[in-house]
Protein backbone atom coordinates (compact mmCIF):
# COMPACT_ATOMS: atom_id res chain seq x y z
CA UNK A 1 0.00 0.00 0.00
CA UNK A 2 2.63 2.41 0.66
CA UNK A 3 3.09 2.55 -3.26
CA UNK A 4 0.01 4.22 -3.51
CA UNK A 5 0.16 7.00 -1.27
CA UNK A 6 3.49 7.46 -3.19
CA UNK A 7 1.46 7.91 -6.45
CA UNK A 8 -1.41 9.99 -4.49
CA UNK A 9 1.56 12.67 -3.27
CA UNK A 10 2.86 12.18 -7.12
CA UNK A 11 -0.32 13.21 -8.67
CA UNK A 12 -0.90 16.12 -5.74
CA UNK A 13 2.23 17.51 -6.60
CA UNK A 14 1.62 17.46 -10.32
CA UNK A 15 -2.21 18.99 -9.90
CA UNK A 16 -0.61 21.74 -7.64
CA UNK A 17 2.03 22.44 -10.21
CA UNK A 18 -0.70 22.71 -13.04
CA UNK A 19 -2.93 25.52 -11.25
CA UNK A 20 0.41 27.12 -10.72
CA UNK A 21 1.24 27.40 -14.11
CA UNK A 22 -2.16 28.67 -14.92
CA UNK A 23 -2.02 30.82 -11.85
CA UNK A 24 1.52 32.50 -13.58
CA UNK A 25 0.54 32.82 -16.77
CA UNK A 26 -2.56 34.73 -16.54
CA UNK A 27 -3.26 38.24 -17.29
CA UNK A 28 -2.24 40.57 -14.13
CA UNK A 29 -5.67 41.94 -14.44
CA UNK A 30 -7.50 38.22 -13.40
CA UNK A 31 -4.83 37.68 -10.98
CA UNK A 32 -5.68 40.32 -8.93
CA UNK A 33 -9.39 39.70 -9.42
CA UNK A 34 -8.68 36.81 -7.72
CA UNK A 35 -7.11 37.75 -5.10
CA UNK A 36 -10.12 39.94 -4.59
CA UNK A 37 -12.00 36.81 -4.59
CA UNK A 38 -10.06 34.89 -2.24
CA UNK A 39 -9.66 38.05 0.43
CA UNK A 40 -13.67 37.87 0.53
CA UNK A 41 -14.10 33.99 0.68
CA UNK A 42 -11.37 34.35 3.78
CA UNK A 43 -13.21 37.10 5.36
CA UNK A 44 -16.63 35.97 5.28
CA UNK A 45 -15.02 32.16 6.63
CA UNK A 46 -13.25 34.10 8.89
CA UNK A 47 -16.52 35.63 10.78
CA UNK A 48 -18.18 32.78 10.56
CA UNK A 49 -15.52 31.58 12.84
CA UNK A 50 -13.52 28.91 10.83
CA UNK A 51 -9.68 29.50 11.65
CA UNK A 52 -8.48 30.68 8.07
CA UNK A 53 -4.63 30.71 9.36
CA UNK A 54 -5.10 27.08 10.35
CA UNK A 55 -6.42 25.53 7.01
CA UNK A 56 -4.14 28.12 4.45
CA UNK A 57 -1.29 26.68 7.16
CA UNK A 58 -2.89 22.65 6.29
CA UNK A 59 -2.33 23.82 2.54
CA UNK A 60 1.16 25.28 2.72
CA UNK A 61 0.61 28.73 3.13
CA UNK A 62 1.65 30.90 5.70
CA UNK A 63 -0.04 33.97 5.20
CA UNK A 64 -3.85 34.80 4.92
CA UNK A 65 -3.54 37.97 2.66
CA UNK A 66 -3.84 37.01 -0.70
CA UNK A 67 -1.84 40.22 -1.94
CA UNK A 68 1.66 38.87 -0.40
CA UNK A 69 0.23 35.20 -1.81
CA UNK A 70 3.35 33.93 -5.00
CA UNK A 71 1.24 32.02 -7.35
CA UNK A 72 1.66 29.03 -6.10
CA UNK A 73 0.20 30.40 -2.98
CA UNK A 74 -3.02 31.74 -4.98
CA UNK A 75 -3.40 27.57 -6.41
CA UNK A 76 -3.18 26.14 -3.26
CA UNK A 77 -5.63 28.58 -1.02
CA UNK A 78 -8.02 28.16 -4.11
CA UNK A 79 -8.12 24.77 -3.92
CA UNK A 80 -7.90 24.68 -0.26
CA UNK A 81 -11.10 26.80 0.24
CA UNK A 82 -13.17 25.27 -2.68
CA UNK A 83 -12.39 21.64 -0.98
CA UNK A 84 -13.33 22.82 2.51
CA UNK A 85 -15.89 24.98 1.69
CA UNK A 86 -17.72 24.98 -1.49
CA UNK A 87 -20.54 26.70 -0.47
CA UNK A 88 -18.74 29.98 0.36
CA UNK A 89 -16.24 29.85 -2.87
CA UNK A 90 -19.33 29.76 -4.66
CA UNK A 91 -21.46 32.20 -3.39
CA UNK A 92 -18.34 34.63 -3.32
CA UNK A 93 -17.28 33.93 -6.98
CA UNK A 94 -20.76 34.71 -8.04
CA UNK A 95 -19.79 38.27 -6.71
CA UNK A 96 -16.84 38.34 -8.69
CA UNK A 97 -17.86 37.44 -12.56
CA UNK A 98 -14.04 38.72 -13.25
CA UNK A 99 -12.26 36.13 -11.30
CA UNK A 100 -14.61 33.70 -12.59
CA UNK A 101 -12.76 32.48 -15.61
CA UNK A 102 -9.32 32.15 -13.59
CA UNK A 103 -10.81 30.50 -10.55
CA UNK A 104 -12.15 27.92 -13.24
CA UNK A 105 -9.13 27.44 -15.09
CA UNK A 106 -7.59 26.82 -11.81
CA UNK A 107 -9.93 24.23 -10.19
CA UNK A 108 -9.55 22.50 -13.54
CA UNK A 109 -5.91 22.14 -13.41
CA UNK A 110 -6.12 21.24 -10.15
CA UNK A 111 -8.89 18.52 -10.69
CA UNK A 112 -11.40 20.33 -8.85
CA UNK A 113 -13.92 21.06 -11.55
CA UNK A 114 -14.44 22.36 -15.29
CA UNK A 115 -12.63 24.85 -17.05
CA UNK A 116 -14.94 28.55 -17.25
CA UNK A 117 -16.75 30.36 -14.42
CA UNK A 118 -19.93 28.44 -15.06
CA UNK A 119 -18.04 24.99 -15.41
CA UNK A 120 -16.30 25.57 -12.42
CA UNK A 121 -19.37 26.57 -10.17
CA UNK A 122 -21.48 23.39 -11.28
CA UNK A 123 -18.49 21.33 -11.37
CA UNK A 124 -17.49 22.51 -7.67
CA UNK A 125 -21.21 22.01 -6.76
CA UNK A 126 -21.57 18.46 -8.29
CA UNK A 127 -18.37 17.70 -6.48
CA UNK A 128 -19.24 18.20 -3.37
CA UNK A 129 -23.01 17.07 -3.67
CA UNK A 130 -24.29 20.90 -2.88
Amino acid sequence: MPDDYQDDDQAQGDTQGDATQVMAQAAPEDVDAHRGLLGEVMGQLGGQGVNVQSLLGQAGVGTTDPSQMSHGDLAATTMALAREHPEVMTEVANRFPAAGGLLGDVLGAGGQGGAGGGGMLGGLLGRFGL
